[in-house]
């Protein structure tokens, strides 16, 4: 959300003000139906307690320590087990305190931030301003390599002036910069400060974490490929209604769909052609979440041939996404043609897509010497073929439908792709490492800190392993646009500079934007209350329930 900073910094502390009042009566979101009784609710929802909740999803944590994971099962999961110093409010650009009751400026470069009061380790010890210090100064320490450390990139300093308070100096003073600092999610000091930077992903707490959160950490049974957390009974606001949620790796899509009709599992998140199987099921309701996540295809900078611009460029102009997202979509398919989505407030409508023209494809290429010489339909330069390999997860297979779509669309202009699927663990480790020429995965935007998303994105100095920018791409004039963007408080400016940006990254291709994830959730009917503020299941998890008419043996369990 951009505005003036004076403005934006005395709406955020009012905005905040008015939550932390809300939050010393009972803790809840301003968007609660307000369902509890005083005096005699059990959960902070007013619903029963009890439930089981199974969740089927496709991969394995790495690690369950908010320093250091990188995966989007650990995310899922640590959310549950920890709290962020804020969470994402329901119109996705501005926070509500979570680990923190409140926080306010004492001047445009200083913030106080106020410890929820009463709150405690999963081990008992209370939750103080000192784990909140020692998070983000390991947090910003280089030998952690943690991936979110441009959370913490603005922060000058950060100090305990008491054991609930924190004082905060900034040393950029741009809208999106209190947000970003937010997004941390504390540890508790007292388990791993002897625990050195650089051997922070060896430490036995990364399998068996001890949060501050809804839910407590039970156990991670390896064999079974599952995690179970539990309901904490000691949070200061209440506890949530289910008693336990489990989620189990089943890495096959259609595993998952299966266990989902036949009753065995209670969540998953299903692709676009799944809708109508899983519509057609009996016990199960269909949701939808926000659209924010771009699915796009990341070309090694230090790869031939996709290090020639005008390789990348053709590439893109080459694909009728709309035909190829409506294709295996259908109608709640959007193609993706800036790597911004549509909704978030930073896209500018002015910006123009590398819009579908393979003529204009075929003419780069000729101009850059791409050329078919020997008639076999792809084109060649120094006698080397102009053949993609497109990295993707196995457990997607939806992707290698779109790579598919793409072949033939690709194949008229003399580009050959070639899908290569790999094991997850193996995909992501070659993504992580450089190791791909083009690999198809997605990003999903941080609301109310796109600025820090976009350094980690696309800045240079975010190339790993100091960030997200796994393609490695370097441009100058994109790298003082986003520091442009982190400092800026003028409204006006700030989307000036970000349309800039968006017609940069678009024209130079690096990122291909493909299409944006349809965000479709199948839960089983006995479930109330389900919400879902943004793209993830996780979010609003703490709001459902289980009507005790409705419950099955496994709801029963303590």
């Amino acid at each position: 959300m951009m505005m003036r900073w004076d403005a934006w910094a005395k709406r955020g502390a009012a905005a905040a003000l008015l939550v932390a009042l809300a939050a010393c009566g009972d803790g809840r979101d301003a968007d609660n139906d307000g369902t509890e009784k005083d005096g005699d609710a059990r959960t902070f929802t007013g619903a029963e307690p009890g439930g089981t909740m199974i969740v089927l999803w496709e991969g394995e944590p790495d690690a369950l320590n908010p320093l250091i994971y990188d995966s989007n099962p650990a995310y899922n999961v640590i959310h549950l087990i920890f709290r962020a110093l804020g969470r994402r409010d329901t119109t996705l650009s501005s926070y509500t305190p979570d680990l923190l009751e409140r926080w306010e400026w004492r001047d445009s470069a200083t913030a106080l931030l106020h410890v929820r009061p009463g709150l405690k380790w999963h081990d008992g010890r209370p939750v103080t301003a000192e784990d909140v210090v020692f998070t983000i100064e390991r947090q910003q320490d280089s030998t952690t390599a943690s991936p979110r450390r441009s959370d913490v990139a603005a922060v000058a300093s950060a100090r305990a002036v008491d054991s609930a308070t924190v004082e905060v100096r900034f040393n950029q003073t741009g809208p999106s910069t209190l947000n970003a600092l937010l997004e941390v999610v504390p540890v508790p000091k007292h388990l791993l400060d002897s625990v050195p930077a650089d051997r922070l992903r060896m430490t036995g707490f990364n399998r068996n974490p001890v949060g501050n959160g809804l839910f407590r950490f039970e156990k991670w049974d390896q064999q079974q490929k599952q995690l179970t957390v539990v309901a904490n009974p000691d949070a200061p606001e209440g506890r949530p209604a289910l008693n336990r949620v489990v989620v189990r790796m089943v890495p096959e899509p259609t595993g998952r769909t299966t266990e989902l009709l036949n009753g065995t599992g209670d969540l998953i998140k299903i692709a676009a052609h799944q809708r109508r199987e899983v519509e057609n099921g009996r016990g199960v309701k269909l949701y939808s979440a926000a659209q924010v996540r771009p699915a796009w295809i990341a070309f090694n900078q230090r790869r031939a041939p996709v290090n020639d611009p005008a390789v990348r460029r053709a590439f893109v102009l080459a694909l009728d996404r709309a035909k190829i997202v409506t294709a295996l979509f259908g109608p709640q398919g959007k193609p993706a043609l800036t790597p911004i989505p549509e909704r978030l407030r930073e896209h500018s409508a002015n910006v123009r897509p590398l819009a579908y023209d393979p003529a204009a494809a075929g003419q780069l290429l000729d101009q850059a010497g791409w050329r078919d010489a020997n008639g076999d339909g792809v084109r060649e330069k120094n006698g080397q073929p102009l053949r993609i390999e497109v990295e993707y997860g196995a457990s997607d297979p939806i992707r290698g439908d779109v790579l598919q779509a793409m072949q033939s669309q690709l194949r008229q202009v003399g580009i050959q792709l070639v899908p290569r699927s790999y094991e997850r663990t193996t995909w992501v480790e070659r993504l992580r490492g450089g190791q791909f020429t083009a690999s198809f995965w997605g990003w999903g935007w941080g609301p109310g800190v796109m600025g820090q998303n976009a350094e980690a994105l696309f800045h240079s100095r975010s190339i790993p392993p100091n960030g997200a920018n796994f393609a490695a791409y370097r441009n100058p004039r994109v790298d003082a646009l986003i520091d442009s963007i982190l400092v800026q408080a003028d409204t006006a400016r700030a989307r000036g500079l970000w349309h800039q940006l968006e017609q940069q990254v678009t024209d130079d291709a690096v990122y291909a934007p493909i299409f944006l994830d349809p965000e479709f959730y199948a839960v089983n009917d006995r479930f109330a209350n389900v919400k879902f503020r943004g793209p993830e299941w996780w979010e609003d998890v703490i709001y459902w329930s289980v009507p005790a008419d409705k419950r099955l043996p496994r709801d029963r369990a303590r």
